[in-house]
């Protein structure tokens, strides 16, 4: 999985390259774009057109059978039985093609959400950042944090058994990637923190043991070395919000309106029957 995130992450390190410097919302057109091609060629390729085209011209039939015979209550049930039946098939000559693109599209989504989904903390912002230890350890006497720079430790560890985890406040100095650095009984790990004000950043949240669905969700940074006492270390950055005119919107529900609008736009352009 870190082999798969590596080329997943240059690849869309590339393609947001360009937009960097400028509004979000611009990429997220572009990417937007790009996922209304990628489903409908997907829909295309996998599900079967003809049967498609068939069955709803059906259900547009048989609704208009209902509007011309809407005094004849035989006819008006057997419309509504078949509008019911037709649409059931449609969803089940729709099945395929959406099994298919579930892969890509989790993948695509996972990568937008480390650029777009998280607000990097901004200059004398303060946040929690948690350590959590393996199951089988038990919160260590000899547990320290500190920073290669840019970064201060606000607080003393704060220790939570229950959890088997431990938190402390830090506040972000400068503009920049930092490092903080943990010690746990020698050993040592790191997680580095976003601190800036502007432009497309890709933020992981959250870095820990090897694990696929937790590497898998958090694709920006390597994971924590196996077999130590640390299983996971987690930076409570803000969700991110994007400008769209007066309002602010979340980037999967910008992403998830454009890319509907945009292929149903393009589906004559594509020959796609949806």
């Amino acid at each position: 999985m870190t082999y798969i995130n590596l080329v997943l992450n240059n690849i869309f390190n590339l393609i947001v390259s360009p937009f960097k410097n400028i509004s979000p919302i611009w990429s997220l057109i572009f990417f937007s774009l790009l996922v209304a091609i990628l489903m409908l060629l997907i829909f295309r390729s996998t599900s079967n057109q003809t049967k498609i085209k068939e069955t709803k011209s059906k259900i547009r039939a048989y609704i208009y059978e209902l509007s011309l015979f809407k005094d004849e209550l035989g006819i008006v049930l057997s419309a509504q039985k078949n509008v019911l039946f037709q649409n059931l098939k449609y969803m089940k000559y729709a099945l395929k093609p959406m099994i298919f693109m579930i892969i890509p599209l989790a993948l695509i989504l996972i990568q937008l959400d480390s650029l777009y989904g998280h607000k990097p903390l901004d200059p004398k912002e303060s946040t929690i950042v948690s350590l959590k230890l393996s199951e089988d350890s038990k919160i260590p006497d000899r547990i320290s944090i500190k920073s290669d720079g840019g970064l201060s430790i606000e607080t003393p560890p704060l220790r939570i058994p229950k959890d088997n985890q431990v938190d402390w406040r830090i506040k972000a100095q400068e503009l920049g990637e930092h490092n903080l650095i943990f010690n746990v009984q020698d050993q040592e790990y790191q997680k580095m923190v976003i601190v800036g004000d502007q432009g497309i950043i890709r933020i992981t949240p959250t870095v820990s043991t090897p694990n696929f669905w937790n590497n898998l969700l958090n694709p920006g940074q390597k994971p924590l070395a196996k077999g130590g006492l640390v299983k996971e270390i987690h930076v409570d950055y803000k969700r991110n919000s994007i400008g769209v005119f007066k309002w602010r919107l979340d980037w999967l529900v910008i992403l998830f309106v454009l890319s509907i609008v945009f292929a149903f736009s393009m589906k004559g352009l594509f020959k796609v029957e949806i």
